[in-house]
């Protein structure tokens, strides 16, 4: 079994030859910029990752509160996404000063309302930063990844933000991680620590896959 930090440098080398590739930065329709809160980078990418988020709502009946994320540009294109909800937690990860948090925070975004990039990217939503506790609003949380097991691990970046924010979860919302559908791993490739939250499902450009865990 290779080890996260190899999977890692593996995974994120991957990614930046797949932006780098000629072709693949697909730009955004005026009809999109019009109605999509985030650029639409990959027209085609958002749409295909939009439809998928979209079926997995209507299969829960209704989401009142999801949380999401802004994606960087290395990751799967969630930009149209956001635009499926009125509203959506979503992380804040710097102060208005642009100075990193101490811990995980949230954000609430309402539709209509502008994201802000006071440090780095992703942008997030302005105002009260919400302590990690408000992710037991959501009830349904889509994370980043580098990578996910089909045994629901999960491969994130490796600075703990979602270890640490997972835990105060609803039990019910179900925690899938979007990715794209090489990055989709067999049971027992991703290195499983005591620390790590578990997946339920997982969505890529082409299909969302619900995972068996041990």
């Amino acid at each position: 079994m290779a080890t996260k930090t190899t999977l890692r440098a593996e995974i994120r080398a991957r990614r930046r030859g797949r932006r780098a590739f000629p072709g693949t930065s697909i730009g955004a329709r005026s009809s999109d910029t019009d109605q999509a809160p985030l650029p639409v980078r990959h027209r085609a990418e958002a749409e295909a990752i939009a439809f998928q988020v979209r079926a997995l709502a209507s299969s829960m009946g209704s989401v009142a509160l999801p949380a999401l994320f802004v994606p960087t540009p290395l990751e799967p294109d969630l930009s149209l996404t956001l635009g499926l909800f009125p509203r959506a937690l979503l992380p804040v990860l710097v102060d208005e000063a642009g100075v990193a948090l101490s811990g995980p925070r949230w954000g609430l975004w309402e539709a209509g309302q502008a994201l802000v990039m006071p440090g780095r990217p992703p942008a997030q939503p302005s105002g009260e930063a919400l302590a990690s506790e408000a992710l037991a609003r959501a009830d349904l949380i889509l994370v980043p990844a580098l990578a996910g097991g089909l045994d629901g691990t999960r491969l994130g970046q490796g600075g703990g933000w979602y270890d640490r924010t997972l835990p105060h979860r609803c039990p019910t919302a179900p925690v899938v991680a979007v990715i794209f559908d090489d990055e989709v791993l067999e049971p027992g490739q991703i290195p499983l620590e005591a620390h790590d939250v578990p997946i339920d499902a997982i969505i890529t450009p082409t299909r969302t896959i619900r995972v068996t865990k041990p």
